[in-house]
């Protein structure tokens, strides 16, 4: 990022702020503005507080940016700020100090929404914010903030759970590495997607394009305070701009084994792949420590980082069974997508693991 030129942005825009601005949003300014060596932060900081001597933060990028990230969708600064901010490179991509291409994409094309939604229990605080929603996963940052420093067990103790318009379905969750920004704060990404088919009503379940999300994040409790959990209930709206849908009628075969692609859908944030795979097989294929895994790849080599699988479920015939798999959005569209299926294998007491290819199974389709 050119230093000048982000200096010169945060001069041009420095009026933009309304009066007076909430301590917690000055306090985030403060810690992203002393990153910012070149920048003479002393006119915007002497409208709102009185001189005085500031330590310098050893703040990580993501602090920077969840800060950053926290003035935008919280409505102190105008409209052409935020649009402003958005578009300087290194701002606009939370997403990616966590190493989500897909997300990072989604973001720059303007998928994920600046809402947030906080809150606090006791003096501890749980924010979701970035919510990104293209069909197929649902992502959104979770920032968890003490009045204290956060215990290590509270990271362990994280978990999830959703309805969608007041009812369950057959969700799937991933949750990224937590990340921490200080001692008193915790970052994460959580990932929710679907099985595609709902096995209590033998139907195909797709997530709506419009609908309430209650989500529940569950975080350790503290005996006598509180229980830990803190319910949200979030307006998600489809969002994928360029999204492309692809199928096959291609059928592979193995062995005893068949495998075809129902649909691939890709968009900047996620390759969504539909498999239906059947197995009439009575050995020992796929069974103990060995499991069918799918790795798609470019025309080029390049393979699509895995997110997470909703699972396989049975359909129909009692050997056929419907898969979904989702993988991390193209930073460029490709020509073409390999789906390379291959037993995953799972060894030793170390739990080494190893991947076997199944070329028989290969399956090509291109992208136009």
């Amino acid at each position: 990022m050119n230093q000048d030129r982000l200096t010169h942005t945060l001069h041009e825009h420095k009026d933009s702020l309304t009066d007076p601005i909430p301590d917690t949003i000055r306090e985030s300014l403060d810690h992203t503005y002393e990153q910012l060596e070149a920048v003479d932060i002393h006119s915007i900081r002497s409208r709102y507080r009185s001189r005085r001597r500031f330590k310098r933060a050893g703040l990580s990028a993501a602090a920077v940016l969840a800060a950053v990230g926290l003035v935008i969708g919280s409505g102190v600064v105008s409209p052409a700020m935020a649009s402003t901010l958005k578009k300087i490179p290194w701002i606009n991509s939370l997403y990616e100090q966590f190493g989500d291409a897909g997300l990072a994409a989604a973001s720059r094309n303007g998928m994920v929404t600046e809402e947030t939604y906080s809150l606090m229990k006791a003096g501890r605080t749980v924010t979701i914010s970035n919510v990104m929603y293209d069909g197929a996963r649902l992502s959104a940052v979770v920032k968890v903030q003490g009045e204290k420093k956060l215990p290590d067990y509270v990271i362990g103790t994280f978990s999830v759970k959703a309805k969608v318009n007041g009812e369950q379905g057959p969700y799937s969750f991933s949750m990224g590495v937590p990340k921490r920004i200080d001692d008193k704060t915790l970052l994460r990404i959580i990932n929710m997607g679907h099985a595609g088919y709902d096995g209590s009503t033998e139907q195909a379940y797709e997530f709506p394009d419009k609908f309430e999300l209650s989500l529940s994040i569950g975080i350790a409790k503290r005996k006598g305070v509180d229980n830990g959990i803190y319910d949200f209930k979030i307006p998600i709206e489809k969002n994928a701009p360029g999204a492309i849908v692809l199928t096959s009628s291609e059928v592979k075969k193995y062995d005893e084994v068949t495998l075809s692609i129902e649909r691939l859908e890709i968009t900047p944030a996620t390759i969504h792949l539909v498999t239906l795979l059947g197995n009439s097989s009575k050995g020992d294929l796929f069974s103990g420590r060995r499991f069918l895994r799918y790795a798609l790849f470019d025309e080029s080599g390049n393979e699509f980082n895995y997110i997470y699988g909703g699972g396989a479920i049975a359909v129909g015939d009692k050997d056929l069974s419907k898969g979904t798999q989702d993988y991390e959005g193209p930073v460029t569209m490709p020509k073409a997508i390999i789906i390379k299926p291959y037993i995953w294998n799972i060894e030793g007491k170390d739990g080494k693991e190893s991947r076997d290819y199944i070329k028989e199974l290969e399956i090509t389709i291109a992208v136009p």
